[in-house]
């Protein structure tokens, strides 16, 4: 997988703060940044999900390939919460993990993931802080 271009993240990810619910099109524009090949399994599988309305489970399947895993995903004060942290760690190290809230489960998730490849130091991304959105329908 091609490491991610870091402009089109952020601008997913200020889309989405303005958004009432992750939409099937910015899970596609997600999946395209982080390169998932259409013909290859995982992306089958992610075409079949968004396809079925899946999308909180397209955007888990978009973590998974991203080589993260979804720490917590929890109602808090009426707005989900996720907490995503990359798979693989150095034994001893301190795991950093990255926490994003949404009025939507599936752009909780989302963001969470893009915040972990915008965020991380490494390959996949550039050090920065953590930072937390909240989009509230009232």
């Amino acid at each position: 997988m091609e490491t991610p271009r870091l402009a089109d993240l952020s601008s997913l990810l200020e889309r989405l703060t303005h958004a009432r619910r992750l939409l099937d099109h910015q899970l596609w524009e997600a999946a395209r940044v982080l390169s998932i090949d259409r013909s290859s399994p995982q992306g089958r599988r992610f075409a079949c999900l968004v396809d079925a309305g899946a999308t909180l489970d397209a955007a888990m399947l978009l973590v998974a390939v991203s080589s993260r895993s979804v720490a917590s995903l929890g109602n808090i004060g009426g707005h989900w919460v996720c907490t995503v942290r990359p798979t693989a760690s150095v034994a001893g190290a301190a795991q950093k993990r990255f926490r994003m809230k949404h009025a939507d489960p599936p752009a909780a998730v989302l963001a969470s993931l893009i915040a972990s490849l915008l965020h991380a130091e490494g390959p996949w991304g550039v050090s920065g802080q953590q930072k937390e959105f909240v989009h509230d329908d009232t």
